[in-house]
This record gives C-alpha cells, sequence and structure tokens, in this order.
C-alpha cells in the first residue's frame, strides 16, 4: 500500500546535502552551516545521484542540497524541492538563506 503524502515523516531532517562524488570536508562545512542556523540536515556522499534522491525520498526529506563536480566549479549548489521535482541553482554563499525562506 503506498504511504499518503501526508503520513508522519520518519525524520525530522529538513535537509539533506548530497555531495556527488567523496568530498566529505564539503558536506561538513554545509551541513555545519545549516546546524549553525538551526536547520535539520544532514549529509549524504555517494558518486550516484539517484542514490541521493532515493534516500530523501524513502526518508520523506523535503530539501536536497546537491554539489557535484560542476557545481563546485562554477560556486553554486542546487537546491531541490524533493516533493516538487523542482531545482534551483543558487550561489553556495546562499544556501542558508535561501531554505530559511
Amino acid at each position: 500500500m503506498a504511504e499518503s503524502r501526508h503520513a508522519p515523516r520518519a525524520t525530522k531532517t529538513e535537509v539533506v546535502v548530497s555531495i556527488v562524488g567523496d568530498d566529505l570536508t564539503l558536506a561538513a562545512e554545509l551541513v555545519s552551516e545549516l546546524w549553525n542556523s538551526k536547520v535539520k540536515a544532514e549529509y549524504f556522499v555517494n558518486k550516484r545521484m539517484m542514490k541521493h534522491i532515493d534516500r530523501a525520498r524513502e526518508s520523506r526529506i523535503p530539501w536536497m542540497v546537491i554539489v557535484g563536480e560542476q557545481e563546485m566549479n562554477e560556486g553554486i549548489v542546487v537546491l531541490k524541492d524533493v516533493e516538487a521535482v523542482k531545482d534551483d541553482k543558487i550561489p553556495r554563499s546562499r544556501v542558508v538563506e535561501e531554505l530559511k525562506t
């Protein structure tokens, strides 16, 4: 039986910081910024993008901050609304600000 969209979430995590690759330092840096701003976040480091999306969906986490090699080079992150399947590219420096709105 499929879960309804309004089923209680198994976690209080609001954001998963998804590092596509293996940069644990970046993951820790981003998640620390979010924690310092009282945003409930966790990180996930994996080379396969679908693993990240599956993790967010299974845990019913509403937001993803995605960083891969291209994003790192451009100084941006992808902010993904998991349920609306909507992505926005934002400057790396505005992550906390954008998630707070």
